[in-house]
């Protein structure tokens, strides 16, 4: 029997260790995915949506209206530095010399240990600068991540409908001008106030997309060791740092336990005495039953 679950052991270890290896493969040969271009560009006969300007204005075709291509940018940095607030100022001083701002900044203690974290929105043309500012603070840069949504189509199509939306708006007030039932004119005033909400809706949407694309986000990690940095995506095996993860979280549940015990022990001045008392009393009315 013992010889049988050592076999199964070895079996299911041998496992682990190819997977690991193949995994370690294949991300290292797998395929760089390219990162989109920064902020806004113009777009030509031969973009790769296959959009281009049109002399033609119809639905979903580009127009001459139509604003720059639209790429909202995204980066995350994951880095040990040697001084969590220094470097957390100067970063936001950076940021807010290129007519950015701060999203939030949070600087938190663990173990006495600090590691903070930012997010701060730049134009999106100091993106690439301003993630090479941070970077040059880092002792060593663990992670580090971008990120390109273009919603180029998104915007036309939503022009299209605002375009189509108000051409109807218009159809409705000339409607309106007309003599007709009040039941009639109450019927085209409900159809005219759901038209203008859906044109506020869309309108607002577009101006969501223009400002994020116009404003890139990063969010900076910073931390004095790398085991306090939060884990980054699984781009390669990296056992060493899951166990140091797991290990400091273990340490941190038997503290809580410790800190518990702790609790109850100094609430024992109330509790003690309580159970002394109680206990009291009922074997006080045991021997009043016995003698009764």
């Amino acid at each position: 029997m013992l010889n049988k679950i050592l076999k199964i052991c070895g079996i299911v270890f041998i496992v682990l260790v190819v997977f690991g290896l193949i995994s370690v493969f294949l991300v290292s040969g797998g395929v760089i995915r390219r990162a989109v271009p920064s902020g806004v560009y113009p777009l030509d006969v031969q973009s790769p949506s296959g959009m281009g300007l049109s002399e033609e204005k119809g639905v979903g075709e580009v127009t001459s209206e139509t604003p720059s291509r639209l790429v909202i940018r995204t980066g995350t940095i994951n880095m040990v530095v040697k001084d969590i607030k220094g470097s957390a100022e100067k970063i936001i001083k950076y940021a807010e010399e290129k007519g950015g701002w701060v999203v939030s900044s949070s600087i938190a203690e663990r173990e006495n240990v600090p590691s903070g974290s930012i997010i701060v929105r730049v134009p999106a043309e100091f993106f690439d600068e301003t993630m090479n500012f941070s970077k040059g603070l880092a002792v060593r840069v663990t992670y580090e991540g971008t990120q390109g949504q273009d919603v180029t189509e998104e915007y036309v199509d939503l022009q299209s409908r605002s375009k189509n939306l108000e051409a109807t708006e218009t159809q409705l007030l000339k409607i309106m001008e007309r003599s007709g039932k009040i039941s009639e004119v109450l019927e085209v005033q409900r159809e005219l106030t759901r038209t203008r909400e859906e044109i506020e809706r869309i309108k607002g949407r577009m101006q969501y997309l223009e400002q994020n694309a116009k404003m890139a986000t990063i969010t900076i990690n910073l931390a004095l060791s790398e085991e306090l940095l939060p884990i980054p995506p699984a781009e390669k095996w990296r056992p060493k740092y899951v166990l140091f993860q797991s290990w400091r979280s273990v340490i941190s549940a038997l503290r809580n336990i410790s800190y518990l015990v702790i609790r109850i022990l100094v609430y024992g001045i109330i509790w003690v005495p309580l159970v002394v008392i109680i206990l009291g009393i009922r074997k006080f009315l045991r021997k009043k039953k016995v003698r009764e």
